[in-house]
C-alpha cells in the first residue's frame, strides 16, 4: 500500500479538485493551505515560515526548551504506564531517543540558523526528510520509526501554540485551513499580510472572526465538508468565496484568470479617493460614516478611507496573542496610537467584550453551555472590575485633549449601567480628569426595548445589530443549520430599530449602528429611511457607504418606510427593499463589485 502511495504521489502533478461551501467574507485569493486546530502538519509540504537573523538565539532556545518539556511529559507518562501489561511503555523510550538524536538536533538549529526558517518550520522540513528515509527503507522495523518521528513532530509542535504572543509570519502566501469554529485568534495571530484566505468547518458571516477577515479583506468559505480528506498541509488553494467555490490544486491556467480580475479593486479605489470628505444626501442633510476598528494600525486604514471618526474600538483584541493580562503601560501605548492616529477625529471607545468567541488565552473563564450569553462583557466587569480598572484609568489618562468617549457592551439593565458608570466615574475623580461621555451599545433585546428608561443615564447610544438579531431570533450566528433565521430585513427586527432611532432623536442623543447590518449596501438607503445618521463600518466600506449615501434623498427614504409596518415576511421585506434600492437610487449599486451579495 505505502509503495502505491509513493508511486502515485511521484507520479506528478496533482489532479485538480472543486470543494463547496458557504460564503462568508467575498472575495478570492490564492495560497498554501496551512492547517489551524491541530498540530498535524506532516503530510504533504509544509508552508514555510521565515525568522530574522535576531530571532535565531531565541529559536533555538525554545528548542531546547519544548525538547526539554517533551522529555518530562513521556517520563511521566511512563510512570503512568508502569504495570499495566496491555500497553509497551518501552516505545517511550524510542521517543525520548529520538529528541537526543544529534543527527535530529543539528539539523533542526541547521535549518533555523542558516535557511532562517521558524522552529515549527525547521521541525517539520527535518522531520519529513527523517520520515521519507525510514519509510523507504527496506525492513519493516525502520519502517515502523517513520510513525515514532511523526509523533515525536507532532508533539514538539504541540507546545508551539504562539507562546511567544507574536503573529506568525510566512515567506509565501497561506490560506488558513481551519478545522474547528473560526475565531478571531485564528486571524491575529498569522501575519495578516501573508493570510490570502481562510477556509474553515464552521463560522457565520457576522461571527467576530468573520467581521474581522472582513476589516483586513481576507475572503472566507465556511462549512466545506470533510476538510481533512480534501486537502492536505502545503497543497496549492485557490479559494473563490463569491462563488463559494475552493479549488485544490488548481490550474495555472485558473490562476492567472483570477489573478486578472482587477476592476472591482480599481472603481474601489476611485471611490476611495472621491470620498475622503463627508458626505451630504441629495436634500443636504449630512451623514456620518464612521469606522470600526481593532488595532491601532487600522487607524491609518479608516482615515485614508474618510472616516469621519472612529465608531467603535474593540479595545479587547489588545489581548490577543496574549500570555497574561497587559500591563497599564502597554494599554496607555495601544490608546495613545488610535486617538493619536485618528487626526482630531472623535473617537468612541468600547470596553473590553472578553467572552463568547473572544476569551483571551490566559484568561480563567468557566465552562458555560452557551459562552455567547453567559459570563461576558458588563457582567465580567461588574464581578472583576480590577481588571477593567486599568484600562479605564489608561483611556481616562490618555484621554485628556482628545475628542473620545467610553462605550459598555453588552447591557441588559439599567442597573448594570448605572453601577458601570458610577466606576468610571470614580477613577476619574481619583485621576483628576474629566468624565467623558459615556453610552451604550444595545445589542441586548431587554435593554433595547427599554431604551427610554436609559436615555437620562447616558450621553450617547449604538447599537450593535450583530448579537441583537441573534438574541431576537434565538438563532446562534455560527451555526449554518439556523442561519436562515438570523435576517436583518426581518420585519419586527427593523421596527424595533425605528423605534429606537427615533427613541433617541426624541431625546437628543446620537446614535450610531455599528453592527454588520450598517456596512452592507443594500441596507444603506433603509437605514437612512429610517432616520439613521451615523454609520460605523469596518474602514473598506466607509467609500462605498458614503458614495451610496450621496444619491439618496433623506426626505425620499423618509417617506417610503412607512411601508415596513405592513409586510409581514423576510422575503416581502428583501423583495420590496431591492425595489427600493432601484426607484430610489438607480443602478448605483449594480456599479459597485459585490454591493448587491455583499455582507
Amino acid at each position: 500500500m505505502k509503495k502505491d502511495k509513493a508511486e502515485n504521489n511521484a507520479a506528478g502533478p496533482k489532479a485538480p479538485k472543486e470543494l463547496r461551501g458557504e460564503s462568508v467574507v467575498l472575495g478570492w485569493g490564492v495560497g498554501k493551505a496551512y492547517m489551524v486546530g491541530r498540530a498535524a502538519q506532516t503530510q504533504g509540504s509544509p508552508v514555510v515560515a521565515s525568522i530574522s537573523r535576531e530571532e535565531v538565539g531565541g529559536e533555538i532556545i525554545r528548542f531546547n526548551d519544548i525538547r526539554e518539556k517533551a522529555h518530562r511529559d513521556y517520563q511521566k507518562l511512563k510512570q503512568d504506564l508502569d504495570g499495566d501489561s496491555a500497553v509497551d511503555s518501552s516505545i517511550l523510550a524510542t521517543y525520548e531517543y529520538i529528541l537526543d538524536d544529534p543527527a535530529f538536533i543539528g539539523q533542526v538549529v541547521e535549518t533555523m540558523s542558516v535557511k532562517l526558517f521558524s522552529l515549527e518550520t525547521s521541525i517539520r522540513l527535518v522531520s519529513n526528510e527523517f520520515i521519507k528515509g525510514f519509510e523507504a527503507a527496506d525492513t519493516a522495523y525502520f519502517k515502523e520509526r517513520a510513525g515514532d518521528v511523526v509523533e515525536v513532530c507532532e508533539k514538539l509542535v504541540s507546545y508551539l501554540n504562539n507562546e511567544s504572543g507574536r503573529a506568525k509570519t510566512f515567506a509565501e502566501p497561506v490560506v488558513l485551513v481551519v478545522l474547528r469554529t473560526f475565531t478571531p485568534t485564528d486571524i491575529l495571530a498569522y501575519d495578516r499580510s501573508k493570510v490570502s484566505a481562510v477556509i474553515t468547518t464552521s463560522g457565520g458571516k457576522t461571527s467576530h472572526a468573520a467581521i474581522l477577515a472582513r476589516s483586513y479583506n481576507i475572503p472566507v468559505i465556511s462549512g466545506v465538508r470533510n476538510i481533512t480528506d480534501q486537502i492536505k498541509p502545503g497543497d496549492e488553494i485557490l479559494v473563490d468565496s463569491d462563488k463559494g467555490v475552493v479549488f485544490v490544486h488548481p490550474e495555472k491556467r485558473l490562476v492567472d484568470e483570477y489573478a486578472r480580475q482587477t476592476h472591482g479593486e480599481a472603481i474601489y479605489r476611485e471611490l476611495r479617493s472621491k470620498w475622503d470628505r463627508p458626505v451630504y444626501t441629495k436634500d443636504g442633510i449630512r451623514i456620518e460614516v464612521l469606522a470600526n476598528i481593532s488595532l491601532p494600525e487600522d487607524v491609518e486604514d479608516a482615515v485614508a478611507n474618510g472616516a469621519d471618526g472612529i465608531g467603535l474600538v474593540r479595545t479587547e483584541y489588545l489581548l490577543s496573542n496574549r500570555k497574561d493580562m497587559p500591563p497599564e503601560e502597554a494599554h496607555i501605548a495601544y490608546y495613545e496610537a488610535i486617538l493619536k492616529g485618528g487626526r482630531g477625529k472623535h473617537c468612541t471607545i468600547r470596553l473590553m467584550d472578553i467572552g463568547g468567541d473572544k476569551i483571551p488565552q490566559f484568561f480563567d473563564m468557566p465552562q458555560e453551555f452557551n459562552p455567547f450569553m453567559g459570563w461576558r462583557a458588563i457582567r465580567i466587569f461588574l464581578e472583576r472590575k480590577e481588571i477593567f480598572e486599568t484600562q479605564i484609568s489608561a483611556i481616562l489618562k490618555v484621554g485628556r485633549g482628545h475628542d473620545y468617549s467610553i462605550m459598555a457592551p453588552m447591557v441588559t439593565t439599567l442597573q448594570e449601567w448605572i453601577e458601570a458608570k458610577a466606576f468610571i466615574r470614580e477613577i476619574a475623580s481619583r485621576l483628576g480628569v474629566e468624565m467623558p461621555k459615556c453610552g451604550v451599545l444595545f445589542e441586548v433585546p431587554l435593554a433595547i426595548l427599554e431604551m427610554g428608561m436609559f436615555m437620562r443615564e447616558i450621553d450617547f447610544a449604538s447599537i450593535g445589530t450583530n448579537d441583537l438579531i441573534q438574541y431576537l431570533s434565538a438563532a446562534d450566528r455560527n451555526n449554518s443549520k439556523v442561519n436562515y433565521l438570523y435576517n436583518p430585513v426581518e420585519p419586527a427586527f427593523l421596527r424595533i430599530i425605528r423605534n429606537a432611532i427615533k427613541t433617541a432623536k426624541d431625546n437628543g442623543k446620537q446614535l450610531s449602528i455599528c453592527g454588520e447590518m450598517a456596512g452592507h449596501p443594500l441596507h444603506t438607503v433603509l437605514l437612512v429611511g429610517l432616520g439613521l445618521r451615523r454609520f460605523s463600518v469596518i474602514p473598506r466600506n466607509i467609500p462605498i457607504i458614503k458614495e451610496i449615501i450621496s444619491n439618496i434623498s433623506f426626505a425620499e427614504a423618509e417617506a417610503s418606510i412607512s411601508l415596513i409596518d405592513v409586510i409581514e415576511s423576510t422575503d416581502e421585506m428583501l423583495e420590496w427593499l431591492k425595489n427600493l434600492n432601484n426607484r430610489l437610487i438607480g443602478d448605483v449599486l449594480k456599479k459597485i463589485p459585490n454591493a448587491e451579495g455583499a455582507v
